[in-house]
C-alpha cells in the first residue's frame, strides 16, 4: 500500500512539474517577470530616478534597470532565468500539494510559501538597482545570485515538515 502511495505522489509531482513548466514557457514567465518589475517599481517609487523594465533581447527576457550613477543616466541588463526558473519549483510544489493533500491545505501553505519566495526575488531586483551605488548591495546581490534554487528547496523542505502526510511514514514497532 505504501509503495502505491509513493508512486502516486511521484507521478503527481512529475505531472505538476510538467504542467507548470509548459505554462511557464507559453507565457507565464513574462507575466510573472512584469509582476516582479511592477512590484519593484512600486517600492522604488520613493526615489523616483530608478526603475526596472522587462524587455526582450535576442528572444530572451531580461530586466533592464534604468538609474543614475554618479550623475549620469545609465541602463544595464540582468538575465532573468536564474531568478525566475526556481519559481517553477514553488508553483509546481503547491500544485502537487493541492492534488496530494487537498486545496485547503495547499492554500494554507501557499499563503506563506509564495510570498516568502516573492519577497526574496523582490529584494534581489532591488539590490540590482543599487548594484553600482552601494558596495553592500553589490555584495548581497552577488551572494544571492544563483541561490534561488536553494531558497526554493528550503521553502519546500519547510513545507514538508509542516505537512508530514506527504512522506510515507515507517510503521511503528
Amino acid at each position: 500500500m505504501k509503495t502505491k502511495v509513493l508512486i502516486r505522489h511521484v507521478g503527481l509531482l512529475l505531472a505538476s512539474i510538467l504542467v507548470v513548466t509548459a505554462l511557464w514557457m507559453v507565457g507565464v514567465e513574462g507575466a510573472y517577470a512584469r509582476l516582479l518589475s511592477f512590484s519593484t517599481n512600486i517600492v522604488l517609487n520613493v526615489s523616483g530616478d530608478t526603475s526596472v523594465a522587462v524587455e526582450k533581447e535576442n528572444g530572451d527576457l531580461l530586466f533592464r534597470v534604468y538609474t543614475t550613477v554618479e550623475g549620469q543616466r545609465v541602463r544595464f541588463p540582468q538575465e532573468i532565468q536564474s531568478l525566475l526558473y526556481p519559481t517553477i519549483m514553488i508553483v509546481a510544489w503547491q500544485l502537487f500539494v493541492a492534488f496530494a493533500l487537498g486545496l485547503k491545505r495547499s492554500l494554507s501553505g501557499l499563503k506563506w510559501n509564495f510570498p516568502a519566495f516573492f519577497v526574496f526575488q523582490l529584494l534581489f531586483v532591488l539590490l540590482l538597482t543599487a548594484y553600482y551605488s552601494s558596495s553592500l548591495a553589490r555584495y548581497t546581490y552577488d551572494l544571492l545570485t544563483d541561490s534561488f534554487y536553494v531558497i526554493a528547496l528550503v521553502i519546500i523542505i519547510i513545507d514538508n515538515v509542516r505537512n508530514p502526510q506527504l512522506f510515507i511514514r515507517p510503521e511503528r514497532i
